[in-house]
């Protein structure tokens, strides 16, 4: 095992009406805050009428940016930061999913800055300073509530870009399982990919990881495929509920890549082009483009494919098999897996156009630590459809 620092500032409040708890976290940090929101499912569930009566029991003032959609827009989060430096903001709460949250970091950051916020995504300027965030989560998927990154969609530019800096991990976390409940089968779904993708890509790229961090991965992604298809069944299984949120902030808190060595793959580089571009939910883009990078570059991921191909997906190893033999079937058995709980398996089920593939690898290899054109031209024609 490499040496490693491993430090996650995020206070973690886990389990049922755990949201209880929110009025005296946010209390610990100001007394305005903005309340950062979805389009609509937070209000019909009653949490957001919950969220605000908490807060207005500490005294706090509370300030709304609602209508945050998925693939969160860069507007938006200038449209946040205005309404912090107007009303001398102090803490900002994302109530919802991981683009309410990223659109609460990024605007964390904003707030407390004069220049452009697109400076900071792409790597002209460097955080030094942010508004604390609270986040209460509702769907199981993206990891933000455990980590330092936020991703925005620049709809001017059609860019969507993420930025990593240690300022924006959020303060407080609050995790209920039971606001999961209501989440779509289709989401559920996304989501579960999104915190495999978290963790099978370092695991794919870390041939010489140590063992306890292949387990740890091993484990996480068998009880994610475990848990998504009970809750596929009984969307009110509050265990397996549970362990998809926890999994959810394992994924993206880099305490299974430490002392690996393990970089990432292509597919969120690749996804993230498909979706600034044709505006599709991560975690379906990640169902097919993940697969298509273990695919296309088998060679190179040979023996950590294998191993994925036997130890998660199951494959019995018969005498005549070789390695690239063992690791294609795996990667068809995901993707059998996939397409069971409802996940896309091809470009072409995304609505992406065949015509479109040659100005997405360009774009794709214009990006820092991208695929160069062809590998990104490969990687998206091997499941094109």
């Amino acid at each position: 095992m490499l040496d490693f620092q491993f430090v996650n500032p995020t206070k973690i409040i886990f389990g049922k009406n755990s949201v209880d708890k929110l009025g005296e976290e946010v209390s610990n940090y100001g007394k305005r805050a903005l309340l950062v929101t979805g389009q609509s499912s937070v209000k019909a569930s009653g949490l957001y009428d919950r969220a605000v009566s908490l807060m207005k029991d500490k005294g706090i003032e509370i300030h709304d940016l609602t209508n945050i959609r998925a693939n969160p827009l860069l507007s938006d989060c200038e449209r946040g930061v205005e309404i912090c430096k107007k009303n001398n903001i102090d803490v900002i709460v994302a109530v919802g999913g991981g683009s309410v949250l990223d659109t609460a970091k990024a605007i964390s950051v904003g707030a407390l800055d004069d220049g452009d916020l697109w400076d900071f995504f792409i790597n002209k300027r460097t955080v030094q300073k942010a508004l604390p965030v609270i986040s209460v989560m509702t769907v199981a998927a993206t990891g933000s509530e455990y980590d330092g990154i936020s991703v925005v969609r620049n709809e001017r530019l059609h860019k969507k870009f993420g930025l990593v800096d240690v300022h924006i991990y959020p303060k407080v976390s609050l995790l209920d399982p039971q606001l999961t409940y209501t989440v779509s089968p289709r989401y559920t779904a996304y989501g579960a990919l999104d915190i495999i993708s978290h963790v099978l890509e370092s695991y794919i790229d870390g041939q010489d990881s140590p063992l306890l961090q292949a387990r740890f991965v091993e484990g996480l992604i068998t009880t994610v495929m475990e848990s998504v298809e009970t809750v596929l069944e009984n969307p009110e299984d509050y265990e397996a509920r549970a362990y998809l949120m926890w999994a959810s902030s394992l994924a993206c808190c880099d305490l299974f890549a430490v002392g690996t060595g393990g970089g990432t793959i292509a597919a969120h580089m690749v996804e993230c082009e498909i979706g600034a571009l044709y505006d599709t939910p991560h975690g379906a883009g990640l169902s097919v483009i993940l697969p298509a990078v273990m695919r296309y570059r088998l060679e190179k991921y040979l023996p950590t494919t294998a191993r994925f191909a036997e130890k998660i997906m199951k494959v019995e190893r018969k005498w005549h098999m070789s390695d690239t033999d063992i690791a294609i079937e795996g990667i068809e058995a995901f993707r059998k897996w996939l397409k069971k709980v409802g996940n896309p398996i091809t470009l072409k089920e995304l609505g992406v156009k065949k015509e479109d593939l040659e100005n997405i690898a360009e774009r794709i290899a214009s990006n820092d630590y991208s695929p160069d054109k062809e590998t990104a031209l490969g990687i998206l024609n091997t499941y094109y459809e």
